[in-house]
């Protein structure tokens, strides 16, 4: 239906003329449209014309022809009457197929007449069920042998809905072959809206972004829409609900997806924060629509609901473009993206609306003008939701990244510290490696505060900082745990390995000189150290419960320090439970 959204504006009218259409000779005719060769007039009055009724009308002349290949007569029009003329005059035993490619009309009449009067009485549309149409086809069909000499064809065609009227003849091999590559065609389009579609939703139910569900149900939407208005959902859903019941349904899904289309733009340029208005207006706009559409349905006013139908798929394209101009204008990263697409997906529209009215030539391509639009607009938000995607992720990552470090010295902070060892621990428990654990305090860290001032402190913490993550391996874990207090966890092969590092790091604290106008800052550390690896009983235990026990440990080492003078490392024994002295046991030089 989304082809048919400016039909109603199109002055089906055009190029009238008093005169009798030329006639068919299949002996030089090509499978096309056959709008040019055609007269037509409306029947005016309450009461369907009989078949005589008709022949005396265009025996009158007055009658309507034009040179379109389709014949288009607007919105909830009068019942019209069509009449070729088909001369075999070779004698030709071809088959061809005589084709109504619309699906949505309520009543068709097909009449064959030659010179010895009515021939045949073909009948389908909407009103009889796919199993009572003269071909199992998602348009009306009909197979004709043509006798020798002239066969008038007389069509009676009466619809609540639009009524664009591309009749087509060809021969049934070119039929055949021709809806072949219709399927194809529009199988492959469908593919890429569906898939694009499907991989959106993943995303939707994986990570819950509601930008990425509104994506999905607007290319589903479309898709759906575009089974119904083309036919295809008349042949898969074969159950018959009524005369209207495809009317109703192309214009509720065409609704419903350019209700779901505004807000996906809106969702997507993020309107809100810089056009309320805009914003505010289309979000009406869009939910109200609906609840007229369904009232007009209640009430049985087709025509009316198919005729704001269009007024509001007209407002959709244009809104979209207003979207995407006001974005643009905005600076919004995906707005030229989505102008583009925006754009383009309209041209499409118009290109195919007008195929369907006779104004462009009307041919397979033309006819799916839309759907390959909307497969190129689809591709173009797919790339501009990726865009915000990935944008997202980035800020994500930049957030976490923040929340993770320490402001002041930009080093992990506690929450950091025990995000970057869970992948180190899992190593450790695989492969029962030895690793141990620095916990480290400045002393008398408040004297600092107090005589020199805060700022001075912070100085002192950023440059120890700095000093232990430049004394430290890159294998190693560095993080502030609060205050003044630091800790480093430390892949290891032996016990010498982390007391060496310890006395490293406190030996070059002890150098520090931080300068304070002309007064020198010294500051010296006291370290806890703690080893361990995941023997029989540490298996048994969690990461957490191991992790806060050499913590524990660590800090019981730690404070022994501090108590026995400061400005020492001790370490914590596993085995014994005791809290040994480097210096006092010779292990480390006493400087």
């Amino acid at each position: 239906m989304y082809r048919l959204i400016s039909i109603v504006f199109i002055i089906s009218l055009l190029s009238l003329q008093s005169i009798n259409a030329k006639e068919i000779d299949l002996v030089t005719f090509e499978t096309s449209p056959i709008g040019k060769y055609l007269s037509y007039f409306p029947e005016s009055g309450d009461t369907p014309l009989t078949l005589t009724d008709a022949q005396n009308v265009f025996n009158s002349g007055q009658v309507f022809t034009q040179n379109r290949q389709t014949i288009s007569r607007g919105v909830y029009v009068e019942p019209t009457w069509f009449k070729t003329t088909i001369n075999n005059r070779a004698s030709l035993s071809t088959q061809y197929r005589l084709t109504i490619e619309t699906p949505w009309l309520d009543y068709i009449d097909v009449y064959l007449v030659n010179d010895s009067g009515p021939l045949q009485h073909i009948k389908g549309g909407d009103y009889l069920p796919i199993s009572k149409q003269p071909i199992f086809d998602r348009f009306f069909a009909v197979d004709i042998q043509f006798e020798k000499g002239l066969t008038d064809i007389y069509i009676r065609i009466a619809t609540e809905s639009v009524m664009p009227v591309p009749i087509k003849l060809s021969t049934v091999e070119d039929a055949i072959h021709n809806a072949s590559n219709d399927k194809f065609q529009y199988g492959f389009l469908y593919g890429i809206l569906v898939a694009l579609a499907l991989y959106n939703a993943v995303l939707f139910f994986s990570i819950r972004k509601q930008i990425f569900g509104l994506y999905a149900l607007y290319i589903l939407g479309f898709v759906v829409n575009s089974l119904s208005y083309t036919g295809y959902f008349y042949t898969f859903y074969t159950t018959h609900h009524g005369v209207h019941f495809q009317d109703y349904m192309d214009v509720s899904l065409m609704i419903t997806y350019s209700v779901i289309g505004l807000h996906f733009g809106r969702a997507l340029l993020e309107t809100s924060k810089y056009a309320p208005r805009l914003n505010k207006t289309i979000a009406t706009v869009s939910n109200t629509i609906p609840f007229i559409i369904l009232s007009l349905f209640l009430i049985d006013q087709l025509h009316f609901a198919t005729l704001v139908a269009f007024l509001f798929n007209t407002s959709f394209a244009i809104l979209t473009i207003i979207l995407g101009v006001v974005a643009v204008k905005a600076k919004v990263k995906v707005a030229k993206i989505y102008l583009i697409s925006s754009v383009t997906a309209a041209m499409c529209v118009s290109l195919s609306t007008a195929a369907v009215a006779g104004i462009f030539p009307y041919n397979s391509l033309t006819f799916k003008a839309i759907e390959v639009g909307m497969a190129f607009e689809g591709i173009l938000l797919a790339v501009a939701l990726a865009s915000r995607f990935r944008d997202a992720q980035r800020d994500k990552e930049q957030a976490e990244d923040f929340a993770r470090k320490d402001e002041l010295t930009d080093i992990y902070n506690r929450r950091g510290f025990k995000y970057a060892t869970t992948e180190l621990f899992t190593k450790f428990r695989q492969n029962n490696e030895c690793f141990g654990l620095l916990l480290l305090d400045i002393d008398k860290f408040k004297n600092v505060n107090d005589d020199f001032g805060h700022a001075t402190g912070d100085l002192v913490i950023i440059q120890v900082a700095n000093l232990i993550a430049n004394t430290v391996r890159k294998i190693d874990i560095v993080a502030r745990w609060g205050g003044e207090e630091f800790i480093v966890l430390l892949p290891l092969k032996n016990e010498i390995e982390a007391l060496r590092l310890a006395e490293d790091i406190r030996s070059a604290i002890e150098k520090l000189d931080t300068r304070y106008f002309d007064e020198s800052v010294k500051v010296t550390a006291s370290i806890g150290v703690c080893i361990t690896r995941f023997d029989d009983e540490n298996l048994l235990r969690s990461d957490t419960v191991v992790f806060e026990k050499l913590i524990s440990n660590a800090d019981h080492a730690l404070y022994q320090a501090k108590k026995n003078g400061r400005n020492n490392v001790y370490i914590y024994n596993n085995e014994t439970a005791n809290i040994r002295d480097l210096k006092t046991e010779g292990i480390l030089k006493v400087t």
